[in-house]
C-alpha cells in the first residue's frame, strides 16, 4: 500500500510539473504588441509596423483601407484622416495602432534663378518647383523686401520701380520659403520722365514697351509712391469738369487698377481704357497684386470720391 502511495504522489507531481510547463510555455510571447502605438503619415507614404509575441501567423485589418491600407504589416497612407490598424493571431489576441494621414506637404520650394536683374519698368517671370512634385497644396505667398524698388504679383511675377535692390520671397502655408534677390537697373523715382523710354518706372506694370507721359494719368506715380494730400487737392482742383468718370478722384482709383490689367465691367470706363495704349487686361489679376503704396493710395483717394 506504501509502495502504491508513493507511485501516485510521483505521478502527480509529473502531471503538475507538465501542467506548469505547458502553462509557462503558452504565458511566454503570448502577449501581442505592436511596434508603434501611433503613426503619423503624409498621403502616399508608408510605414513598417511590426509584432511581438503571440501564436502563429497574423491577420492584418484596417479600420478604412480609403485612408490607410495595411498588408504584412506595411502601412500605406492613401488621403487624409485617421484609421486603426490591427493586428490579430491564430488564437484571437490583437494588439493595434492608430494611424494619422495628414496632407502631402511641400518640404522645399526651388526657384529658376537666385538672383536677377530687371530694367525699371520691365517684369520677370519667377518660375517655381516643389518639393515633392504631387504636394497637396502648392499655395505660395509672394513679397518684395522694398516695394518702392520692386514689386511682384501672385503669381511671381516681378516689376522693376526704380533702381535698387529687392529680396523676392515666396512662402508656402508650411512656412517654407524660397527667394531671389532682384536687382532694379533704371532711373530713380525722383527723375523726370524725358519721354525716350528709358524710365517707364512711374507709370505702372503694364505694356513696359510703351513710353508713358505724365499726361496719361491723373497721378502718374500713384503706384511707386504715396501721394499727398496737398497735391490731391491741387489736382483735382485743376482736373475738375474734364474726368472720364464725373469724379476726377475716381479716375485717379481706376488708373491704379486699370496699370495693373484691371478688367472693368462698366462699359464706359471700359472703352476709355482699352484705348490707352498703355492698358491690356489681365483677367488673372486681383487686388492682392497691389503694393502697399497703391493700398495706400487707393485708400486716400476714396476719401476724395
Amino acid at each position: 500500500m506504501k509502495r502504491n502511495s508513493s507511485i501516485v504522489v510521483l505521478y502527480l507531481l509529473a502531471v503538475l510539473s507538465v501542467s506548469m510547463l505547458s502553462a509557462c510555455s503558452f504565458g511566454k510571447g503570448s502577449d501581442l504588441q505592436m511596434s508603434d502605438s501611433t503613426l503619423t503619415l503624409s498621403v502616399g507614404s508608408s510605414a513598417n509596423l511590426s509584432v511581438t509575441g503571440g501564436s502563429g501567423s497574423l491577420t492584418w485589418t484596417s479600420s478604412d483601407s480609403q485612408i490607410a491600407g495595411v498588408e504584412n504589416g506595411t502601412v500605406t497612407a492613401k488621403s487624409v484622416g485617421s484609421a486603426v490598424i490591427k493586428a490579430e493571431d491564430e488564437k484571437g489576441k490583437t494588439c493595434s495602432c492608430n494611424v494619422t494621414v495628414n496632407d502631402k506637404e511641400i518640404t522645399k520650394i526651388g526657384l529658376d534663378r537666385q538672383s536677377a536683374d530687371v530694367d525699371a519698368g520691365k517684369t520677370l517671370q519667377l518660375n517655381v518647383t516643389f518639393t515633392p512634385k504631387d504636394a497637396s497644396d502648392t499655395t505660395l505667398t509672394w513679397a518684395s523686401s522694398d516695394e518702392s524698388v520692386a514689386v511682384v504679383n501672385s503669381s511671381g511675377v516681378v516689376t522693376g520701380i526704380k533702381g535698387g535692390v529687392a529680396n523676392i520671397t515666396c512662402r508656402s502655408r508650411n512656412n517654407i520659403e524660397a527667394s531671389c534677390t532682384v536687382t532694379v537697373k533704371g532711373t530713380t523715382s525722383g527723375q523726370s520722365n524725358n519721354n525716350n523710354g528709358s524710365n517707364n518706372a512711374y507709370y505702372g506694370h503694364y505694356n513696359p514697351g510703351y513710353t508713358y507721359r505724365s499726361s496719361d494719368f491723373v497721378f502718374p506715380e500713384s503706384s511707386s509712391r504715396k501721394l499727398t494730400r496737398s497735391e490731391i487737392n491741387s489736382v483735382l482742383s485743376s482736373r475738375s469738369g474734364s474726368s472720364v468718370s464725373g469724379s476726377v478722384a475716381q479716375d485717379a482709383v481706376n488708373e491704379i487698377y486699370a496699370r495693373n490689367g484691371y478688367c472693368f465691367r462698366n462699359p464706359s470706363i471700359r472703352s476709355y481704357y482699352e484705348a490707352q495704349p498703355w492698358y491690356y487686361a489681365d483677367p488673372s489679376f486681383t487686388t492682392s497684386d497691389f503694393n502697399s503704396i497703391e493700398k495706400y493710395n487707393i485708400s486716400l483717394l476714396l476719401e476724395y470720391t
